[in-house]
């Protein structure tokens, strides 16, 4: 049975002209690729044609989707099929003129992540070289929040310790007014990418995804269990020569619901055994939120917050 949700998630890229200090791109081994218009085109019309679920495109990854040149006919090609469209972006390439463009093409939000509030802070998190991008990327997502009129601004930030713990405060102000929603979170681990966060004892049976989470289809057509599992280690199936109903049949697919149903991972060999997302507590995962309470958000997915556990 193919999950419960509405959500479909393309990753257009593997791609990025940033190096985060909380993501895992030093370990990955999946090939950097951008995905043709023509495989998501032929990928998104098979996904339809099977089932009537989906209503919502988003487009995150590990990559930066805005580096993909195709993306606006991809997005053309989507808002035909009277898909709400979400981008996931670190905001670098979100000039004026190209937000006007995306607004312009019917995108329904932007989740921008923004993880500093000095030249500094933002340029060491977000692993870049050159301070001044801070503000030329502050001053034009500014620009947009004045301009805005359809297209909704989501702002994310990710607090580092000893980096920019001290600019949350400051953050939080200057944005406030100027997004739709805010939210400041603690890094996660991407399963075993990092180690931001501790593994609890008391873990939950599930994280809620095999059930309730979204469709993750990667840059290369295969579908992926799981938003955190960068390298693809929960790869389901693919969808340049399978249908979906054949992958969520597939034995891997089986196995991890299973394991997710009776909440027994031991022996597994599923990288779902030791993942924080699977943390009884997850008090620790969230600083504040300007729309939702923190402990209902916790239980939410990252773009159409529609919940994934409970």
């Amino acid at each position: 049975m193919i999950p419960k949700s509405n959500d479909m998630r393309f990753e257009v890229t593997t791609r990025c002209n940033y190096n985060c200090v909380i993501c895992p791109r030093d370990k990955l081994t999946r090939k950097i690729e951008t995905m043709s218009f023509e495989l998501f085109r032929r990928i998104l019309d098979k996904i339809l044609d099977e089932t009537g679920q989906y209503n919502t495109l988003s487009f995150p990854g590990l990559g930066e989707p805005l580096l993909d040149e195709t993306l606006d006919r991809k997005i053309e090609y989507a808002k035909k099929k009277k898909l709400d469209i979400l981008i996931l972006t670190n905001g670098s390439l979100l000039s004026v003129d190209r937000f006007k463009a995306l607004e312009g093409l019917g995108v329904t939000s932007l989740r921008i992540s923004f993880y500093g509030n000095t030249p500094a802070a933002y340029s060491k998190v977000h692993g870049l070289k050159n301070k001044e991008i801070f503000n030329k990327v502050r001053a034009n997502l500014t620009e947009i929040s004045k301009i805005k009129k359809q297209t909704k601004l989501l702002f994310t930030f990710n607090v580092v310790d000893g980096i920019n713990e001290s600019c949350v405060k400051g953050w939080i102000e200057y944005w406030k007014d100027k997004a739709d929603l805010i939210e400041v979170w603690r890094p996660h681990n991407w399963v075993d990418g990092k180690d931001y966060r501790k593994v609890q004892k008391a873990l939950l049976a599930t994280c809620g995804r095999p059930f309730n989470g979204p469709l993750q289809v990667q840059a290369d057509g295969s579908v992926n269990m799981c938003c955190f599992d960068f390298n693809g280690k929960l790869t389901l199936g693919d969808l340049k020569n399978e249908t979906l109903g054949a992958i969520f049949d597939s034995p891997l697919y089986r196995k991890i619901k299973e394991c997710h149903a009776a909440g027994k991972f031991k022996g597994s060999g599923l990288i779902c055994e030791k993942c924080d997302q699977r943390n009884a507590v997850k008090s620790d995962a969230m600083v504040f939120n300007s729309k939702f309470d923190i402990a209902e958000r916790l239980k939410m997915t990252s773009t159409t917050y529609s919940k994934v556990i409970g």
